[in-house]
């Protein structure tokens, strides 16, 4: 149904969630129809998220890398049925099963991806279609798209669990 409303992650049962402190953006490759401000408006809504959350920005060997792609044109996205990512960081145990499950995607879709730089593999995706229907909409619609993936990625970095122990 093409005016449902899709905010959806997945994640690795080997990712390191409570050790991640950094992260820098990948060299994105395939751009294609992306404008510059579209790349900027999103870089920056990740960016602005990620510091809220606690990591800091280091291009030095981070702790996670980011990637985030655009579509303009509907397709099938494979993810997984998992356990609730908040109840699952309680006990993360690498036993649970991944229950594969397609989701249809549409023009406007933007997925947004963690990479765990030592371990050399994704440990979280999250992505959002229908948010904003046309790619070529303007900035307020696509940071409202990332911050809708970022509500699904409900961790702090190291920065704020510090200031929360101090206060």
């Amino acid at each position: 149904m093409r005016n449902e409303y899709l905010v959806e992650s997945d994640y690795s049962y080997a990712g390191s969630f409570k050790n991640y402190k950094t992260f820098d953006f990948m060299t994105e490759i395939g751009i294609g129809k992306d404008s510059i401000n579209q790349r900027a408006a999103i870089q920056d809504a990740i960016m602005r998220r990620m510091e809220l959350q606690g990591y800091k920005y280091n291009d030095n060997r981070p702790d996670l890398l980011v990637s985030y792609k655009m579509f303009y044109g509907d397709f099938n996205f494979y993810g997984y049925n998992q356990p609730d990512f908040e109840n699952w960081l309680v006990y993360e145990s690498e036993e649970e099963a991944y229950n594969p499950v397609t989701y249809k995607m549409y023009e406007g879709t933007i997925i947004v991806i963690l990479w765990d730089r030592k371990k050399r593999r994704v440990v979280w995706q999250g992505y959002a279609t229908t948010m904003f229907g046309n790619p070529y909409q303007n900035e307020k619609y696509i940071k409202w798209a990332v911050r809708s993936i970022f509500d699904q990625y409900r961790i702090f970095g190291e920065e704020l669990a510090v200031q929360n122990r101090l206060n």
